[in-house]
């Protein structure tokens, strides 16, 4: 079982759990060490199965994780980019094209470390200007509409909201044209 978890990438509890299950094919002594006997055949054929996905029924999922308190998020659709991107300059056409650092904290809802970070991870663009950062308008609604942007673990309530208004104009816009209320003039 040992050699088994460090190949597979595995916990400990969930090698005992998948050989004592019968998951993995092997031979049980009970003794308390050296308890598995396990063909590499074996390990091997667990391998493919795992990494073809046929094994997600059989495996029951979250029970080896210690943390049970935190909710498993839905994945949701990510939006398009190049669109939500444009939206958000739409939006911004009022603010400067290079924004300060209080700036742009005011206009994206995020903190000025956030803002930091991103620009030291070479997320969003900017440039030093008299011991202050100046940040360009474009790359931060771009960053924001990338699939990593829209991912972020705690948007902002602006960034929230802009995805939002997005969403709902998308819909409006993707209505057919028989569906379409006719006005009368």
């Amino acid at each position: 079982m040992d050699q088994l978890y460090r190949i597979c990438h595995i916990s400990k509890r969930k090698a005992r759990w998948l050989l004592e299950h019968g998951v993995i094919p092997c031979q049980d002594s009970g003794r308390q060490t050296r308890r598995f006997s396990i063909r590499l055949e074996d390990v091997i054929c667990f391998l493919e199965q795992r990494d073809a996905g046929l094994l997600d029924d059989v495996i029951p999922q979250g029970i080896f994780s210690s943390d049970t308190s935190r909710p498993v998020r839905p994945t949701s659709a990510v939006l398009d980019e190049a669109e939500l991107c444009a939206y958000l300059l739409e939006c911004w056409e009022d603010w400067p094209d290079m924004l300060t650092t209080r700036q742009a904290s005011e206009l994206c809802g995020y903190s000025v470390n956030a803002l930091n970070r991103w620009w030291n991870l070479g997320q969003i663009q900017g440039v030093k200007y008299r011991n202050d950062l100046l940040y360009s308008k474009e790359s931060l609604a771009c960053w924001l509409a990338s699939a990593k942007g829209q991912a972020i673990a705690a948007p902002s309530q602006q960034h929230k909201e802009w995805m939002k208004e997005f969403q709902a104009e998308e819909q409006n816009s993707g209505m057919e044209p028989d569906s379409m209320p006719l006005s009368i003039f």
